[in-house]
Formats: C-alpha cells, structure tokens, sequence
C-alpha cells in the first residue's frame, strides 16, 4: 500500500517555481505612511497551468527572534503586527488555465497612538489542491505551495536602524566548505534590508580579499542570519573587519578569524 504524506513548501526569497500559481511582482512590498494613512497595494498572480488552480489568502505574521529560525505565526503576535489593519479583496479565488489575477490589499492605519517605524505581516498565497509527486520507492508525496508576501507599512518616514552583531562564529564541515555565519540584530523602529561583508587583512595589514553575504531584511527587534563563503582562503589566522550596511549607516567590528 503506498503511504501519502503532505509536505508544504515556503516561497520566501523567490517567485519562480515550477509551480500552477506564480506570483509575478515580488514578495516584498513596502509603503510609506503617516499615522491616519489609508494604502492600496496589489499582489499579480497568474495560473501557469491547462487546467484551474483554487488559491488561498490569509494573513500571518512574521517573527524571527535572535537565535531562532523566522517563524510565521497567527496575527497580532507581536506588537508591530499588521493584522488588524491589513484586509484583501478576496479570500480564495479559482483561477481559470493561464488565467492573471491581480489580488488588491488596503492596510488602514490608525490615527492616534501610533509609534513612528514599520508595522508588517504577511499575506499567505496557498495552492489548495495539492501537486501529486511520486518517488523512487514507491512513496507518493502530495505537495502545497505558499508564498509568503511581506507587507510592510514605514509609519513616520525610515528612520536608520542601529545594527549590532549578536553572534560570529566559524564553520568548516569541510576542506572547501568554510562559512562565516553572522548574526545581525536590529535596535532601530525601522526595518532595514541590511547588506553583510567582511575585509581580510594580513598580519602585516594588507587586505588579502573581501567577501560579501546575500542581503537580508531585519525587522525592528529581531535578528537575522547571514553566511559569508570563504571557501578560497587558506589556513592561517586572519584579521578582519565586518561590516553591516543597512542603506543609510555603515555598522562596523573588528574580528580575528582563524580559518582550519
């Protein structure tokens, strides 16, 4: 008898996937406001498939607390939720074969008590039928697929975050495989998309290479996790200088790295 199991797979940092639903204009949407603003936004979607495609819409927020992987939570989980103020036009929705649907957000901002920096939550795009895959050994996989939109709303105007380095820590499972796992915390009211690099010296305090992490957003309060390759260095105990630029101000630390 074959065994069935559901395995969900969440879309962050990309929109292609060979997927029936694809999302066509980013995961990532940002607006200013003041408090009091009211907000339209708009989410394109398109069925890539021959036949029709039933979605989901429902919102969840986004945590992703210092020394913890991101976690997508019920709304109003944390104190800068946009739950309450977020709404779609639609729910679910049956996409007809290659059918573009454009999926139509507001976000109502209060107009008292509102602290200045950004506010977010994210809108969940859920396949509901599932995409029957079969294995190997026999063992037949259905699987979902949801993007996970970010909304954010800047309250105030950006204001630019302080950055501090929570953890640095060295990694070498193998002889090319060294990483320098780095992470970032945000001390600021406004979220920062923060980009991560590190200059090497020499013990003579020649710059020997520069490497650079995959840019990452961090949220007021929370942290994220950025991994620098040195794959290319050779053994030998370095001095480095770590850098966190999130846009508007450079965040910097001295480090000594001794690589295996």
């Amino acid at each position: 008898m074959k065994k069935y199991s559901i395995l969900f797979i969440l879309l962050i940092l990309s929109s292609h996937l060979s997927a029936a639903i694809q999302v066509l204009n980013g995961l990532t949407h940002m607006h200013p406001t003041a408090a009091g603003g009211q907000i339209s936004g708009k989410i394109l979607l398109k069925n890539e498939s021959a036949k029709e495609a039933r979605i989901l819409i429902y919102k969840q927020d986004l945590i992703a607390n210092c020394g913890n992987a991101i976690a997508y939570t019920t709304i109003n989980t944390h104190n800068r939720s946009l739950g309450n103020w977020l709404q779609t036009n639609i729910d679910e929705k049956i996409l007809l074969p290659h059918e573009e649907y454009t999926l139509f957000y507001t976000i109502n901002v209060p107009k008292d008590s509102i602290e200045k920096g950004t506010y977010w939550s994210v809108l969940m795009i859920e396949g509901a039928d599932p995409i029957k895959e079969e294995n190997t050994n026999g063992m037949q996989v259905n699987s979902k697929v949801r993007y996970a939109i970010q909304v954010l709303a800047d309250v105030g105007g950006f204001e630019s975050p302080k950055l501090t380095f929570e953890d640095v820590k060295y990694e070498a499972k193998e002889k090319n495989n060294k990483t320098l796992k780095v992470r970032v915390k945000n001390d600021g009211l406004c979220s920062a998309k923060t980009k991560v690099s590190i200059e090497i010296f020499s013990d003579k305090g020649l710059k020997i290479k520069g490497y650079e992490a995959v840019q990452k957003r961090i949220y007021p309060n929370l942290c994220n996790e950025f991994e620098l390759l040195l794959d290319d260095m050779p053994q030998g105990k370095y001095e480095g200088v770590l850098v966190a630029d999130n846009g508007k101000d450079i965040f910097g630390s001295n480090i000594t790295i001794d690589i295996e």
